[in-house]
């Protein structure tokens, strides 16, 4: 794992520091030794499931499964979402965190998703242990993201719009986080300002990139704006017309000679080669970028949900 500082990233993780995340990483590391990997409808996915909802209990929260089934190879594949969310906070305007739990098969997928999938549980402990937050915030850890129709957070929109509009209306950002430590990083955060998008983007959406850069630039951090609508687990939110925002670190294209000159790394290399691969372990992720990643969305969870004026109201979209 790297630890040499990059320009404009703050101080560096002193020796024998790592960030919180870092142990939750060494734990999905540990069960893809033991299962193999994280798959969805694997042992490795339930052993990693009771892993994130024995964090959020000690933590404080009652975490729920939501269990699906979909079609794939000509069988079926069951597997779950699991769901947790703030004692306080006004559930008419509610603020959602979500990283993919899943893994490709044969993976021990630690960059794709436990990076995601650590910072976000660290960002839930955080708001757990805050009081009167205006609004609610919801945390979600994906089943299934690693196939063409991102499943999991498809079947949670889906199911939540058959609950009628007001549940829909109700989320007022989704903010995705899918890769956050590769080992030759970006920051990038999801660009609502795309003039060309390939969805139409939400409104609301600036306002949560805003939150981001605002927050990195109050740091000398630099960042990259990244095509916000590529696929993952926003595109289900997005064309239900909700805010969207998010981070990534990059998967398996190459670093261009000026985000090495930004950022550190290495030019016209991957900015995760094992992306996919049996090499995404432990030994390959970046220390600095989980730690900028995961402060970065705990300051930006914790401003949307004390903050009303960095959002939009809900119930102003149009459904799609």
């Amino acid at each position: 794992m790297k630890l040499s500082q990059r320009p404009g990233s703050g101080p560096a993780i002193a020796p024998g520091q790592v960030p919180a995340a870092y142990e939750h990483l060494k734990k999905f590391q540990a069960l893809a030794e033991e299962h193999g990997d994280r798959a969805a409808g694997t042992s490795g996915y339930q052993a990693a499931a009771r892993y994130v909802e024995h964090q959020l209990a000690n933590a404080g929260y009652r975490s729920t499964r939501q269990h699906f089934t979909f079609k794939h190879r000509g069988g079926q594949i069951e597997t779950f979402n699991i769901l947790a969310e703030t004692a306080s906070g006004s559930d008419e305007k509610v603020i959602m965190l979500g990283a993919h739990l899943d893994g490709v098969p044969g993976c021990p997928a630690i960059n794709d998703n436990g990076s995601g999938v650590a910072a976000v549980l660290e960002a839930a402990k955080v708001l757990g242990r805050q009081e009167g937050l205006s609004n609610r915030v919801r945390f979600a850890w994906w089943g299934a993201e690693e196939y063409k129709k991102e499943y999991g957070s498809r079947y949670y929109v889906k199911h939540l719009a058959k609950s009628g509009s007001e549940a829909l209306d109700s989320i007022a950002a989704y903010l995705n986080f899918d890769m956050v430590a590769s080992p030759n990083p970006i920051i990038a955060v999801y660009d609502a300002r795309d003039p060309k998008p390939h969805h139409k983007v939400p409104e609301g959406s600036a306002e949560i990139m805003d939150v981001f850069t605002d927050y990195f630039d109050a740091h000398g951090q630099p960042w990259v704006a990244t095509g916000w609508d590529e696929d993952s687990d926003q595109l289900s939110f997005v064309k239900k017309g909700i805010a969207v925002g998010g981070l990534y670190s990059g998967d398996d294209q190459k670093k261009s000679a000026k985000q090495a000159r930004l950022f550190g790394g290495t030019a016209k290399r991957p900015c995760d080669p094992n992306y996919h691969r049996p090499g995404d372990d432990l030994s390959n992720v970046d220390l600095e970028a989980l730690n900028l990643m995961t402060n970065a969305i705990i300051h930006a969870a914790t401003r949307l949900a004390h903050d009303d004026s960095a959002l939009k109201p809900a119930g102003h979209r149009q459904n799609g």
